[in-house]
């Protein structure tokens, strides 16, 4: 199968993969331009409708990463990718017939844990049906797609909302689904059963995934508290993940095999697309503030200049996934890491002069280094994995990527705290500093990734 090239079966399965995948951060940025409209139908305040139906969509994303990709190693990735289909599928209806706002969050809930579903076991049957040397492309564009569905899902939302009243956004979801549905039921012949089950069938780890759950859900809301929380809450979650370690090493069927962590580019590779995922989701929270405080644009010409990140980071996915293969993962991340350097750097020293043209020069910078290195860091993770456990490992990574946005968002969050233009300038240049060394720690980490003897051809 390795030495195969691609059939036409293999794509048309690879895109009902990419479809149904997508839906997952597309739902969690379309919904913000719809809050105001369900606002005034429901009656409720923006902060609630944020707690109920954003921050609720993102948590249960998070904790349920790991468990939904063990799950996939059990019943089979497939089996689970199309479960996670019909999870979301049913919370999108019962949101479009919804008379309640209660109702709605549930319907979330219930598209949250479809989500959940649908990344890890994704790229588990990406990792196990694409041959070795087609990896790193293959996770390039898979990458790009899942950040240009959150790119887009703001613009998309609105227009949506404008036409046709904010239950379009979850309507719309339907159809997507049904084609993703209908492919990879119909399409079985590049899923290997040896590569898509675990054949000695464990059992799923109860106890490991509250453990789990409690822990990042600790950590979430933590970080996402105010005054003295986030301390507390990094406190006890990473007590929690010490206690949910110790119970993994020792029960017969862990819900997360800890050997794993003993494998080092996987652990790098996650780690890598965590830091990336922490400076990219933070330029797009932090930088329509500085833009309309400092340049005075409006949220029009913002959205154009933050889209010019997206675009690089997407058409520069598939470049990035082609010299993870000539010329090396490791090589490939490096190289790609330095073009994102030189983009902050730029950012730092020039934001705030009176001409915005090196904003742009700059986010197409960041976003083309961001674009190089996602697939290369995620196929360097992922095949270092056993096929049999590429489900729990996908998990784990997409586990990494929700983190590191969270962690980034906390950041801008503890230091944007001026209010006065110069203030606000200084603050964000302070965050353009932080993230610099995040990205130079990554670089240094792209340096321990094995070097292999001669390029992936």
């Amino acid at each position: 199968m390795d030495s195969e090239p691609f059939k036409a079966p293999a794509k048309r399965f690879i895109v009902a993969l990419a479809l149904g995948a997508a839906l997952t951060p597309l739902n969690s940025t379309m919904i913000a331009v719809a809050l105001p409209s369900m606002g005034e139908s429901f009656q409720v305040s923006s902060s609630d409708l944020t707690l109920w139906l954003v921050s609720s969509y993102l948590l249960v994303n998070i904790i349920l990463q790991s468990p939904a990709g063990k799950l996939g190693d059990i019943v089979g990735r497939r089996r689970a990718f199309m479960i996670g289909l019909s999870l979301f599928a049913i919370g999108a209806l019962i949101a479009t017939l919804a008379p309640y706002l209660p109702v709605v969050a549930t319907s979330r809930v219930l598209m949250a844990a479809g989500g959940a579903m649908l990344v890890p076991n994704a790229m588990a049957l990406l990792r196990n049906v694409i041959p070795e040397h087609r990896r790193s492309s293959a996770f390039g564009y898979f990458g790009a797609l899942l950040s240009a569905s959150a790119a887009v899902g703001p613009m998309l939302g609105g227009m949506l909302t404008e036409y046709f009243g904010w239950k379009a956004i979850f309507l719309v979801n339907l159809p997507l689904l049904l084609i993703s549905w209908v492919l990879v039921k119909s399409d079985t012949s590049y899923v290997r059963p040896a590569a898509d089950i675990d054949t000695a069938r464990p059992r799923f780890d109860f106890i490991g995934m509250g453990l789990l759950c409690l822990s990042l859900c600790i950590l979430v809301i933590g970080l996402k508290s105010d005054d003295f929380w986030p301390a507390i809450a990094v406190l006890l979650g990473s007590l929690g993940l010490v206690v949910f370690t110790r119970w993994e090493k020792v029960t017969r069927h862990p819900l997360v095999d800890v050997q794993l962590f003993r494998r080092r580019p996987f652990v790098i590779g996650g780690v890598i697309v965590g830091l990336q995922n922490l400076g990219m989701y933070a330029l797009l929270f932090q930088l329509p503030f500085l833009l309309k405080a400092w340049y005075l644009l409006d949220p029009a010409k913002t959205g154009q200049i933050l889209l010019i990140m997206m675009i690089f980071m997407v058409f520069l996915a598939p470049v990035g996934g082609r010299m993870g293969e000539h010329f090396g993962v490791r090589n490939t991340i490096f190289s790609g890491l330095c073009v994102s350097i030189a983009g902050l750097i730029m950012l730092l020293y020039t934001t705030g002069s009176p001409a915005l043209l090196w904003m742009p020069v700059s986010l197409a910078l960041v976003g083309s280094g961001i674009g190089m290195v996602t697939g290369p860091a995620q196929s360097a993770a992922l095949s270092a994995v056993p096929a049999e456990q590429s489900g729990v490992a996908a998990g784990i990574l997409s586990t990494m990527r929700y983190l590191g946005g969270i962690a980034g968002i906390t950041i801008i969050s503890t230091i944007l705290i001026s209010t006065d233009p110069a203030g606000i300038l200084q603050q964000n240049k302070i965050c353009f500093g932080i993230y610099i060394g995040v990205y130079v720690f990554a670089l240094l980490l792209a340096l321990a990734i094995p070097r292999r003897n001669r390029p992936l051809l």
